[in-house]
């Protein structure tokens, strides 16, 4: 069996709890195969009364861990561990989410190679009872999958807005736990907090194209499904928050007024089709969501079936025009950097 290269990596580890105990037995065991990577480890803890803390306290051992409180606030907890990370990039090790020792090299290789500010990768599922869990298809199955991504690669400002505008049902960012960040980049553009438990999701959508994007095609973490520690105020605030189009309508306001993306690139991606197919598909979806919640079964309301198959004529109309502007001659010139 090899023997572990002990060295460190430019690198940060953020740790939330929330009255966490159920996984952090399991959680800190698979990270005993990588925390010496990092230079530090940071634990945020939203004011636990279940004795998170203390088993941490006893159980992990690394040369400069420190200790944080902040109150309950998923993203608001996120973004003040990140606050206090010294290192060039960070991971968040989500608890009950896990990683392997290879993949977290193979994510800082990538981030220093593509000087890239967000890696991401594909984690694999599992199950309460640690057992694989179905797959679940993400935006960055589509960016693999179109792109044809066999190894690691950069991803282009206007690759990355198409994406985003194709997969609002999804997030870019995927999860946490199969990615790496640079933390100046998450400091300056901290996660949402007005969006509840999708944060992540409209950070993808918010910050598109003002930061550079790679991908890692293979799969070396695994996405614990279990129930969430989200508040009810969060959870509804994810329910009344701003519609994707609409975020991503004022990120483009603010990309051209910085010449972040010019009036050129946007007739070349094709974008007033792609946000107006996007806006179509929002609109049949929203409408079909409130049939099936109305009192008779949306399958013998005429009007669920119209508003579903618009859905679905939206959603094929967006693909379509994704398509389009990934083949457009201006689409083969966005590689340049990759």
């Amino acid at each position: 069996m090899p023997q572990k290269r002990h060295y460190m990596l430019p690198l940060g580890v953020v740790i939330p709890t929330k009255n966490s105990m159920p996984y952090l037995p399991a959680h800190l065991e698979a990270m005993r195969a990588w925390q010496d990577l990092a230079q530090e480890i940071i634990v945020v803890d939203s004011l636990s009364g279940d004795g998170s803390v203390d088993f941490i306290k006893t159980r992990l051992s690394h040369p400069n861990v420190r200790f944080l409180s902040h109150p309950p606030g998923l993203y608001q907890s996120w973004n003040h561990g990140i606050a206090n990370i010294t290192q060039t990039f960070f991971y968040i090790a989500t608890t009950g989410d896990t990683i392997t020792r290879a993949g977290l090299e193979q994510l800082v290789s990538v981030a220093e190679s593509f000087s890239a500010d967000v890696v991401i990768s594909k984690p694999r599922f599992a199950a309460r009872d640690g057992l694989p869990a179905e797959d679940i298809r993400w935006p960055i199955d589509d960016i693999i999958a179109t792109l044809n991504i066999t190894t690691p690669r950069a991803l282009a400002k206007l690759e990355a807005v198409i994406f985003a505008v194709a997969n609002v049902t999804g997030a870019l960012l995927g999860s946490s736990a199969s990615n790496l960040y640079r933390a100046e980049t998450m400091r300056r553009l901290p996660f949402p907090t007005d969006f509840g438990t999708g944060g992540d999701g409209a950070w993808g959508l918010l910050h598109a194209a003002e930061v550079a994007w790679a991908v890692v095609p293979e799969i070396f973490s695994t996405f614990l499904i279990h129930p969430t520690n989200a508040s009810d105020a969060e959870k509804q605030s994810w329910r009344t928050s701003r519609r994707p189009d609409d975020v991503l309508r004022a990120a483009m306001t603010a990309w051209r007024g910085s010449n972040t993306i010019s009036d050129t690139e946007l007739q070349n991606i094709g974008w007033e089709g792609m946000i107006g197919a996007l806006t179509s598909f929002l609109d049949a979806k929203a409408a079909f969501d409130q049939n099936r919640r109305g009192s008779v079964p949306w399958v013998v309301n005429p009007r669920a079936w119209q508003n579903r198959l618009e859905r679905g004529r939206s959603a094929r109309r967006l693909d379509e025009l994704k398509q389009r502007a990934l083949m457009n001659r201006a689409g083969q010139d966005f590689c340049k950097a990759c």
